[in-house]
Protein backbone atom coordinates (compact mmCIF):
# COMPACT_ATOMS: atom_id res chain seq x y z
CA UNK A 1 0.00 0.00 0.00
CA UNK A 2 1.21 3.52 -0.73
CA UNK A 3 2.71 6.41 1.11
CA UNK A 4 1.41 9.77 -0.04
CA UNK A 5 3.04 13.16 0.48
CA UNK A 6 0.60 15.38 2.37
CA UNK A 7 1.19 18.71 4.07
CA UNK A 8 4.95 18.39 4.24
CA UNK A 9 5.24 14.79 5.42
CA UNK A 10 4.70 11.24 4.22
CA UNK A 11 1.47 9.51 5.26
CA UNK A 12 1.09 5.74 5.05
CA UNK A 13 -2.40 4.39 4.42
CA UNK A 14 -4.28 1.29 3.31
CA UNK A 15 -7.71 1.22 1.67
CA UNK A 16 -9.81 -1.89 1.19
CA UNK A 17 -13.21 -2.63 -0.29
CA UNK A 18 -16.01 -0.41 -1.50
CA UNK A 19 -19.09 1.25 -0.05
CA UNK A 20 -19.47 3.29 3.12
CA UNK A 21 -16.07 4.86 3.98
CA UNK A 22 -14.93 4.07 7.52
CA UNK A 23 -11.66 5.56 8.75
CA UNK A 24 -9.94 3.86 11.67
CA UNK A 25 -7.72 6.09 13.83
CA UNK A 26 -5.16 4.51 16.16
CA UNK A 27 -3.89 6.05 19.38
CA UNK A 28 -0.54 7.74 19.96
CA UNK A 29 1.37 4.61 20.98
CA UNK A 30 0.46 2.36 18.07
CA UNK A 31 -0.18 2.30 14.31
CA UNK A 32 -2.79 1.20 11.77
CA UNK A 33 -2.08 -2.42 12.80
CA UNK A 34 -4.21 -1.82 15.89
CA UNK A 35 -7.24 -2.55 13.69
CA UNK A 36 -6.15 -5.75 11.96
CA UNK A 37 -9.25 -7.74 13.08
CA UNK A 38 -11.50 -4.94 11.86
CA UNK A 39 -9.78 -4.79 8.48
CA UNK A 40 -10.39 -8.49 7.93
CA UNK A 41 -14.01 -8.33 9.09
CA UNK A 42 -15.16 -5.18 7.31
CA UNK A 43 -13.11 -5.13 4.10
CA UNK A 44 -15.80 -7.08 2.24
CA UNK A 45 -18.63 -4.93 3.62
CA UNK A 46 -17.30 -1.35 3.59
CA UNK A 47 -14.50 0.84 2.34
CA UNK A 48 -12.01 0.38 5.16
CA UNK A 49 -9.34 3.08 5.46
CA UNK A 50 -6.50 2.72 7.96
CA UNK A 51 -3.55 5.07 8.20
CA UNK A 52 -0.58 5.97 10.34
CA UNK A 53 -0.75 9.44 11.85
CA UNK A 54 2.28 11.60 11.19
CA UNK A 55 4.95 10.63 13.69
CA UNK A 56 3.62 7.06 13.94
CA UNK A 57 4.10 3.72 12.26
CA UNK A 58 5.24 3.97 8.64
CA UNK A 59 4.38 7.65 8.24
CA UNK A 60 6.90 10.47 8.20
CA UNK A 61 8.25 12.67 10.95
CA UNK A 62 6.09 14.90 13.11
CA UNK A 63 7.91 18.10 11.95
CA UNK A 64 5.44 20.49 13.65
CA UNK A 65 5.31 22.09 17.09
CA UNK A 66 3.44 20.39 19.91
CA UNK A 67 0.64 22.97 19.86
CA UNK A 68 0.11 22.33 16.13
CA UNK A 69 0.12 18.51 16.10
CA UNK A 70 -3.64 17.96 16.28
CA UNK A 71 -4.35 20.59 13.66
CA UNK A 72 -1.70 19.10 11.36
CA UNK A 73 -3.11 15.60 11.78
CA UNK A 74 -6.61 16.89 11.06
CA UNK A 75 -5.34 18.45 7.85
CA UNK A 76 -3.58 15.19 7.00
CA UNK A 77 -6.87 13.31 7.37
CA UNK A 78 -8.79 15.84 5.29
CA UNK A 79 -6.14 15.69 2.55
CA UNK A 80 -6.16 11.90 2.65
CA UNK A 81 -9.95 11.82 2.22
CA UNK A 82 -9.61 14.25 -0.68
CA UNK A 83 -6.93 12.04 -2.23
CA UNK A 84 -9.21 9.01 -1.97
CA UNK A 85 -12.26 10.86 -3.30
CA UNK A 86 -14.16 10.47 -0.03
CA UNK A 87 -16.60 13.22 0.89
CA UNK A 88 -17.84 12.06 4.31
CA UNK A 89 -16.65 9.20 6.48
CA UNK A 90 -17.37 7.36 9.69
CA UNK A 91 -14.52 7.91 12.15
CA UNK A 92 -13.64 4.97 14.42
CA UNK A 93 -10.96 6.00 16.90
CA UNK A 94 -9.23 4.33 19.83
CA UNK A 95 -8.10 5.97 23.08
CA UNK A 96 -6.17 9.19 22.38
CA UNK A 97 -7.13 8.84 18.72
CA UNK A 98 -10.61 9.79 19.90
CA UNK A 99 -9.32 13.28 20.67
CA UNK A 100 -8.20 13.62 17.07
CA UNK A 101 -11.57 12.33 15.85
CA UNK A 102 -13.41 14.90 17.97
CA UNK A 103 -11.06 17.64 16.78
CA UNK A 104 -11.53 16.68 13.14
CA UNK A 105 -15.32 16.52 13.48
CA UNK A 106 -15.40 19.92 15.16
CA UNK A 107 -13.40 21.45 12.29
CA UNK A 108 -14.97 19.47 9.45
CA UNK A 109 -18.44 18.51 10.56
CA UNK A 110 -19.50 18.35 6.92
CA UNK A 111 -16.92 15.58 6.31
CA UNK A 112 -18.00 13.42 9.26
CA UNK A 113 -21.01 11.10 9.30
CA UNK A 114 -20.63 9.53 12.73
CA UNK A 115 -18.15 8.92 15.55
CA UNK A 116 -17.20 5.65 17.21
CA UNK A 117 -14.89 6.24 20.18
CA UNK A 118 -13.21 3.21 21.78
CA UNK A 119 -11.72 3.46 25.28
CA UNK A 120 -11.64 7.22 24.75
CA UNK A 121 -12.34 9.77 27.46
CA UNK A 122 -12.72 12.82 25.20
CA UNK A 123 -15.27 14.44 27.46
CA UNK A 124 -16.35 18.05 27.25
CA UNK A 125 -15.48 18.32 30.94
CA UNK A 126 -12.23 16.43 30.70
CA UNK A 127 -9.42 18.15 32.51
CA UNK A 128 -11.78 20.26 34.62
CA UNK A 129 -10.86 18.42 37.79
CA UNK A 130 -7.51 19.15 39.37
CA UNK A 131 -6.93 15.49 40.31
CA UNK A 132 -7.40 14.38 36.71
CA UNK A 133 -5.02 17.05 35.46
CA UNK A 134 -2.40 15.75 37.87
CA UNK A 135 -3.02 12.18 36.70
CA UNK A 136 -2.62 13.27 33.07
CA UNK A 137 0.63 15.06 33.91
CA UNK A 138 1.98 12.00 35.71
CA UNK A 139 1.06 9.81 32.75
CA UNK A 140 3.03 12.03 30.41
CA UNK A 141 6.02 11.97 32.76
CA UNK A 142 5.80 8.20 33.04
CA UNK A 143 6.10 7.88 29.28
CA UNK A 144 9.76 8.85 29.56
CA UNK A 145 10.27 5.28 30.80
CA UNK A 146 9.52 4.12 27.28
CA UNK A 147 13.01 5.24 26.27
CA UNK A 148 14.16 2.07 28.01
CA UNK A 149 14.75 -0.94 25.72
CA UNK A 150 11.46 -2.26 24.39
CA UNK A 151 12.27 -5.81 25.49
CA UNK A 152 11.89 -4.75 29.13
CA UNK A 153 8.18 -4.20 28.58
CA UNK A 154 7.37 -7.51 26.93
CA UNK A 155 7.07 -9.64 30.06
CA UNK A 156 4.66 -7.24 31.87
CA UNK A 157 2.71 -6.97 28.61
CA UNK A 158 2.46 -10.75 28.37
CA UNK A 159 1.23 -10.98 31.95
CA UNK A 160 -1.37 -8.22 31.46
CA UNK A 161 -2.75 -9.65 28.22
CA UNK A 162 -2.38 -13.34 29.03
CA UNK A 163 -6.15 -13.75 28.68
CA UNK A 164 -6.24 -11.89 25.36
CA UNK A 165 -3.43 -13.36 23.29
CA UNK A 166 -4.50 -11.86 19.91
CA UNK A 167 -4.38 -8.41 21.53
CA UNK A 168 -1.00 -9.24 23.05
CA UNK A 169 0.45 -10.27 19.67
CA UNK A 170 -0.49 -6.95 18.08
CA UNK A 171 0.58 -4.81 21.05
CA UNK A 172 3.89 -6.67 21.32
CA UNK A 173 4.71 -5.74 17.75
CA UNK A 174 3.76 -2.15 18.43
CA UNK A 175 6.01 -1.99 21.50
CA UNK A 176 8.94 -3.30 19.49
CA UNK A 177 8.37 -0.62 16.84
CA UNK A 178 7.66 2.28 19.18
CA UNK A 179 8.50 5.89 18.31
CA UNK A 180 8.81 7.23 21.83
CA UNK A 181 9.63 10.89 21.21
CA UNK A 182 6.71 11.34 18.83
CA UNK A 183 4.36 9.53 21.23
CA UNK A 184 5.27 11.87 24.09
CA UNK A 185 4.83 14.94 21.90
CA UNK A 186 1.38 13.77 20.87
CA UNK A 187 0.38 13.08 24.46
CA UNK A 188 1.35 16.65 25.31
CA UNK A 189 -0.62 17.89 22.30
CA UNK A 190 -3.79 16.34 23.71
CA UNK A 191 -3.55 18.81 26.59
CA UNK A 192 -4.14 21.65 24.11
CA UNK A 193 -7.46 20.21 22.99
CA UNK A 194 -10.61 21.62 24.58
CA UNK A 195 -13.49 19.25 23.81
CA UNK A 196 -15.96 21.96 24.83
CA UNK A 197 -14.88 23.86 21.70
CA UNK A 198 -16.37 21.04 19.61
CA UNK A 199 -19.78 20.67 21.18
CA UNK A 200 -21.39 20.70 17.74
CA UNK A 201 -19.97 17.20 17.24
CA UNK A 202 -22.39 15.99 19.91
CA UNK A 203 -25.12 16.15 17.27
CA UNK A 204 -23.47 13.37 15.31
CA UNK A 205 -24.50 9.74 15.78
CA UNK A 206 -21.96 8.56 18.34
CA UNK A 207 -21.08 5.16 19.73
CA UNK A 208 -18.92 4.99 22.86
CA UNK A 209 -17.27 1.67 23.69
CA UNK A 210 -15.34 0.74 26.82
CA UNK A 211 -13.92 -2.35 28.48
CA UNK A 212 -15.59 -3.43 31.71
CA UNK A 213 -12.26 -4.15 33.42
CA UNK A 214 -10.82 -0.67 32.89
CA UNK A 215 -12.81 1.17 35.52
CA UNK A 216 -10.84 4.43 35.48
CA UNK A 217 -11.35 4.97 31.76
CA UNK A 218 -14.88 3.63 31.89
CA UNK A 219 -15.82 6.22 34.49
CA UNK A 220 -14.72 9.00 32.15
CA UNK A 221 -16.48 7.37 29.19
CA UNK A 222 -19.72 7.30 31.18
CA UNK A 223 -19.32 11.01 31.88
CA UNK A 224 -18.79 11.69 28.18
CA UNK A 225 -21.94 9.68 27.40
CA UNK A 226 -23.95 11.70 29.92
CA UNK A 227 -22.95 14.92 28.11
CA UNK A 228 -24.05 13.63 24.72
CA UNK A 229 -27.77 12.79 24.48
CA UNK A 230 -27.29 11.26 21.02
CA UNK A 231 -24.47 8.95 22.16
CA UNK A 232 -24.95 5.25 22.79
CA UNK A 233 -22.67 3.55 25.33
CA UNK A 234 -21.69 -0.09 25.04
CA UNK A 235 -19.53 -1.90 27.58
CA UNK A 236 -17.57 -4.95 26.48
CA UNK A 237 -17.32 -7.53 29.24
CA UNK A 238 -13.97 -9.21 29.85
CA UNK A 239 -12.02 -6.44 28.15
CA UNK A 240 -9.46 -3.73 28.85
CA UNK A 241 -7.73 -1.31 26.49
CA UNK A 242 -7.86 -1.89 23.61
CA UNK A 243 -11.29 -3.43 24.08
CA UNK A 244 -11.84 -3.91 20.34
CA UNK A 245 -8.84 -6.25 20.34
CA UNK A 246 -9.75 -8.05 23.55
CA UNK A 247 -13.22 -8.80 22.18
CA UNK A 248 -12.94 -8.30 18.39
CA UNK A 249 -15.99 -10.34 17.41
CA UNK A 250 -18.26 -8.53 19.85
CA UNK A 251 -16.90 -5.14 18.85
CA UNK A 252 -17.26 -5.84 15.13
CA UNK A 253 -20.87 -6.83 15.66
CA UNK A 254 -21.50 -3.68 17.73
CA UNK A 255 -20.08 -1.48 14.99
CA UNK A 256 -22.08 -3.25 12.30
CA UNK A 257 -25.29 -2.91 14.33
CA UNK A 258 -24.56 0.78 14.95
CA UNK A 259 -24.18 1.43 11.24
CA UNK A 260 -27.37 -0.47 10.50
CA UNK A 261 -29.36 1.24 13.26
CA UNK A 262 -28.46 4.65 11.83
CA UNK A 263 -29.19 3.55 8.25
CA UNK A 264 -25.60 4.25 7.22
CA UNK A 265 -24.43 0.90 5.93
CA UNK A 266 -25.93 1.08 2.45
CA UNK A 267 -26.46 4.82 2.23
CA UNK A 268 -24.57 6.35 -0.73
CA UNK A 269 -22.21 9.23 -0.07
CA UNK A 270 -23.88 12.30 -1.65
CA UNK A 271 -20.67 14.33 -1.25
CA UNK A 272 -18.13 12.14 -3.00
CA UNK A 273 -15.18 14.31 -3.95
Amino acid sequence: MPNVELNGTSIYYESYGEGLPVVFIHDYRTSHRLFEPQIEYFRHRLQVIVWDLRGNGLSGKMNVGIDSILDAQCEDLKSLLDCLGVGKAILVACSSGGVLARKFASKYLERTRALVLIDSSASAKAGSRKSERWISALQVCAQSMHYLPAELFLRPLRITYGRWLPAYAILRREVLNKRTTEAIKQSLAVEYFKPSDGTETLRLPTLLVGGAQDQWTLRKIRRAASECPSAHLEILEDAIYPSHLCQPHRFNRLLLDFLNDHHLLYEPDPNTV
